[in-house]
């Protein structure tokens, strides 16, 4: 319970928006299949960090690399805005890419628990993994909740799943990729942390 509080606690942190906008505005994109391509997300999100504090995931994220990361978001936000068109597996897949993509992306907020889970994931990788996901979990938790609104309460269902709504979340992706593509991507990450951390 203390891992995923910290993680509702790490909303109100700079850094969190790393993962958080991007999930919200794939959310939006998505619409009806938002449920899907958050619940891919969000998982993908904390395996990609927790594989990256256990030395499973050591590949660099500036470069050369910024070019097909940039082109797979731009995918992802594509696969996101016609996801109503595909199967419900189809916006899982989405999720799980784009999630992948902002777990990479991310700097750790260091909270107590987070600094745990960090510093034992490779020597408790089966302990450490499903901490990860309920953190992540908690520092996602308003767009889970967006997610699951509609189904929740059905009059809410025409306004989030709008149009405007879901070209909102389209653009946003389309800003994403650029920033990265631009290289400022990184620039923009370490300024949250910095802000975070101070």
């Amino acid at each position: 319970m203390a891992t995923f509080l910290e993680g509702v606690e790490a909303i109100t942190m700079a850094c969190t928006l790393v993962i958080g906008l991007p999930t919200l505005a794939l959310a939006l994109a998505a619409r009806q299949r938002a449920t899907w391509v958050v619940a891919g997300s969000v998982t993908a999100t904390a395996v990609l960090m927790w594989a990256k504090a256990a030395n499973y995931w050591s590949v660099p994220d500036d470069g050369w690399v910024v070019v097909p990361i940039a082109v797979v978001i731009a995918a992802m936000f594509i696969g996101a805005w016609r996801a109503d068109e595909l199967p419900p597996a189809a916006g899982l897949g989405v999720g799980v890419i784009a999630g992948a993509i902002a777990g990479w992306l991310w700097r750790p907020c260091v909270g107590e628990q987070l600094a745990k889970i960090l510093n034992d994931a490779e020597s408790e990788p089966f302990t450490t993994a499903p901490l990860m996901i309920v953190y992540t979990a908690g520092a996602l938790l308003p767009v889970i909740v967006l997610a699951a609104l509609p189904h929740a309460w059905p009059t809410i269902r025409a306004i989030v799943t709008h149009r405007r709504v879901a070209v909102a979340g389209t653009a946003f992706g389309g800003l994403y990729a650029l920033t990265v593509l631009s290289g400022q991507y990184n620039d923009l990450v370490g300024e949250l942390h910095r802000i975070s951390a101070s």
